[in-house]
């Protein structure tokens, strides 16, 4: 079984049209299943790191899952080659910006990258407040390159239980103050390019995801 998670019906809505998804629980978390891919499950958790936390060790205690892909909305921090508001990139670490243990942060949580070696790079800084705050903004451009609310939660939860975890993220806006605004108008635009690409990368309208890498069959 491989669980796909978004925080937010607007971020996962493109990809349950596209995939034809009809709803199966909605306690405590809503999960979709669809007839073209049956070992997916899709879900969404909810947004910030605990409902995102959650979730994912529910995919994986009650579901079973395999593989978890976190996909959604990120800010961006700061520059990166060929990369700008509207572009997708890969998640190679994950970690928390607001989180320490005896004054030190958690160490990166690593994120794998088969699904979508084509994607620009970029590290990921997770925190439970949006930031649209210049001194947050600059805090957490020294620890990553894009800013959300759940993925570093998910990766870390993965870690624990020995999941491979991909983190596949859309750039709504650059973080910056009055961005909200520019995150309403993007994420649309942003979730829909999320879908068409990880409904192109599974590939064959199948569930294999890459799951012969990791040595489970799917037929």
């Amino acid at each position: 079984m491989i669980a796909l998670i978004f925080a937010t019906s607007l971020e996962a809505r493109p990809f349950l049209v596209l995939s034809q998804a009809v709803r199966q629980t909605s306690e405590p978390f809503r999960v979709y299943h669809t007839p073209l891919q049956p070992r997916l499950r899709i879900v969404i958790s909810g947004i910030g790191k605990v409902a995102a936390a959650a979730a994912c060790q529910a995919m994986i205690l009650t579901y079973r899952s395999q593989q978890i892909i976190n996909a959604g909305a990120c800010g961006l921090l700061q520059d990166l080659p060929g990369v700008a508001v509207g572009h997708l990139v890969r998640i190679t670490t994950a970690q928390e910006g607001d989180h320490e243990v005896f004054g030190k942060r958690p160490i990166p949580v690593n994120c794998g990258v088969s699904l979508s070696p084509e994607l620009p790079p970029a590290r990921l800084v997770t925190g439970d407040r949006p930031v649209f705050d210049q001194r947050r903004r600059r805090a957490y451009a020294k620890l990553g390159d894009v800013v959300d609310m759940e993925g570093a939660a998910i990766a870390r939860v993965c870690d624990l239980y020995n999941v491979p975890r991909e983190l596949i993220k859309g750039i709504s806006d650059t973080a910056e103050p009055m961005n909200r605004k520019m995150l309403l108008q993007n994420l649309n635009t942003v979730s829909a390019s999320i879908a068409d690409f990880l409904w192109r990368a599974m590939g064959d309208c199948g569930a294999r995801f890459h799951l012969d890498t990791l040595g489970i069959k799917t037929s």
